[in-house]
């Protein structure tokens, strides 16, 4: 080559270099299928509205048969927008979807077809949120980034948000006027939105009707309505995600499903109202997952075969509430701290709550719902509430241990059961009533194995009996250890009334028990044997009982 027609080559190169080729926007060539909302238009700078751009990017991805909308680094500030079949929203590490702050950005449920009572949306509200995907198979929500639903700008945080009207009588309730008064400030909220209720966001993400799901890694925060509703759709995986929301926000549940073959793990949810609820839901798993609510930590009804494992529930109003009707759960492994909040909260500190409506018909059951390794502290008991029209069926409590004590709201809040949302009324919503480390009403077939209960020192004075049970069948209680928190004539470690078919064994009393088992209106008592009451001033009341095999225990010391 000689050295003319190398020069010659290096101009022609350094020419074509120098040519400046046009960009595609709207509209680039995908590479493997993957649509960056930048190439249509999207500007992620946190401030230009990009759904415009964001639904030209789901367009393309359609036209194709489906890929994945791909969002790089930055802000986008967005309103609704729905997805389809084959699709995956990945937000990419350092990007962040950010929800507009103009409710007019957020569409109707009518217009993407949302039917609010088939996916157990009703009440909240007219609107949707950022993503909505319907009558869809093959989606997913990936990533590392951010989706915030900014739900904090739609709040004021100086005013209480005082909960329906008629929700429960003050009168009814152990503080009378003077229940869960807030002297100053919010208190323990929840907070008032500055729209109309109907008005607000809806549910940040919405899965409606669909088929394989899939949510992955993704930070979700601050929404402000329900965070995630994965309503009637099966096959779904919800794994490594992150709900971080104000929890001073009314309504804001971290994850609520109603799904067929559901598997949720690795996650963390806090939340104002609920943290995980499961309703009609079959064959659900969920495990390694820690959760936060001023509700419930986990709200469960009518679903089946399902199983939770492995998780830590902190900070909550109540641990796990199920509510109305439920067949066959496990629950093992869980550590469960709650407390009193002073605001409109459902809940009332329990760490366990099962509750039937006050005034059903008797066609709602809950049946084969097992507890096992529990560890529970707490500033209210564990309450089974069946009705004679709702007996609840079948329960098992197998090593629990639970501490009690008081807390700042006890005097505001404290000493009440708290049945709202069963329909029972006004009357039973919320009432005046003792607690003991155990409630158990209307139950058949109770059996509570290693069952080990201590009290702190100064405790309210609504505290009452270690078990206390009323209106039974079929009643095990074995390797039970406490006694009962008042020394009050009526108080005793195990109180039995109104009931029938009873077995006591391997129990202690602990030091400072009273009457470690009083007995009324009680039959077919069938085994008392080796219970240890040296501790107790007194075993039994009445001191003659008439079980069948009465042996190897060591009697109260006189």
């Amino acid at each position: 080559m000689n050295n003319s027609f190398l020069r010659s080559s290096i101009i022609l190169l350094a020419i074509f270099c120098s040519i400046n080729f046009p960009l595609k926007t709207h509209g680039a060539e995908p590479a493997d299928n993957v649509f960056n909302v930048k190439n249509y238009g999207a500007t992620g700078d946190g401030q230009t509205l990009d759904t415009p751009a964001i639904n030209r990017t789901i367009q393309a991805c359609q036209q194709a048969g489906g890929g994945t909308i791909s969002f790089p680094t930055g802000k986008y500030v967005t309103g609704t927008f729905e997805i389809f079949s084959h699709m995956t929203v990945e937000v990419g590490s350092g990007a962040m979807i950010l929800g507009s702050t103009n409710l007019a950005d957020y569409g109707l449920k009518t217009k993407y077809g949302i039917i609010e009572s088939e996916i157990g949306q009703s009440g909240e509200g007219l609107h949707t949120g950022l993503i909505v995907a319907n009558h869809a198979t093959d989606v997913a929500i990936i990533g590392h980034g951010v989706l915030d639903g900014r739900g904090t700008y739609f709040v004021n945080l100086k005013v209480v948000h005082a909960g329906s009207s008629g929700d429960f009588d003050k009168n009814l309730t152990r503080q009378g006027r003077r229940f869960a008064l807030i002297q100053s400030g919010i208190g323990d909220g929840p907070v008032l939105p500055w729209m109309p209720w109907p008005d607000r966001p809806g549910v940040l993400i919405t899965l409606a009707s669909c088929t394989n799901i899939l949510l992955r890694d993704v930070i979700i925060k601050d929404s402000h309505n329900w965070t995630i509703n994965i309503g009637k759709c099966e096959n779904v995986v919800v794994s490594d995600i992150s709900v971080l929301n104000n929890p001073l926000i009314p309504n804001n549940d971290g994850l609520d499903i109603s799904a067929r073959n559901a598997h949720i793990s690795n996650c963390t949810i806090t939340a104002g109202d609920d943290a995980i609820a499961a309703n009609c839901c079959e064959n659900l798993t969920v495990d390694n997952c820690t959760l936060s609510s001023r509700s419930s930590g986990i709200r469960f009804g009518s679903n089946t075969n399902c199983v939770f494992d492995n998780i830590v529930i902190t900070d909550s109003n109540r641990g796990i509430a199920i509510y109305g009707s439920a067949d066959t759960a496990r629950f093992s492994n869980i550590n469960i701290q709650t407390r009193l909040f002073n605001g409109q909260w459902w809940g009332k500190g329990e760490p366990i709550y099962l509750s039937v409506s006050p005034g059903a018909d008797g066609s709602a059951q809950i049946k084969n719902i097992h507890f096992s390794g529990i560890d529970a502290d707490s500033e209210s008991g564990i309450m089974i509430y069946g009705t004679a029209a709702n007996v609840i069926h079948d329960l098992t409590f197998d090593r629990i241990k639970l501490r009690l004590h008081g807390g700042k709201n006890s005097d505001l809040v404290g000493g009440n059961f708290d049945l709202r949302g069963l329909g029972g009324g006004v009357r039973t919503a919320i009432f005046k009533h003792d607690i003991p480390g155990l409630y158990a009403q209307y139950v058949a077939g109770l059996q509570i194995h290693g069952f080990e209960l201590t009290w702190s020192d100064d405790l309210p004075d609504y505290f009452s009996n270690g078990i206390h049970c009323e209106y039974f069948n079929n009643l095990t209680i074995d390797g039970f250890k406490g006694c009962q928190a008042q020394a009050a004539a009526s108080n005793a470690a195990i109180r039995l009334q109104h009931g029938r078919q009873i077995s006591i064994r391997n129990c202690e009393a602990a030091p400072g028990t009273r009457i470690f088992l009083s007995l009324i209106d009680t039959q077919d008592q069938r085994f008392f044997v080796n219970n240890d009451l040296a501790n107790a001033k007194q075993s039994t009341n009445p001191e003659k009982t008439d079980f069948k095999i009465l042996t190897g225990n060591i009697p109260a010391e006189k």
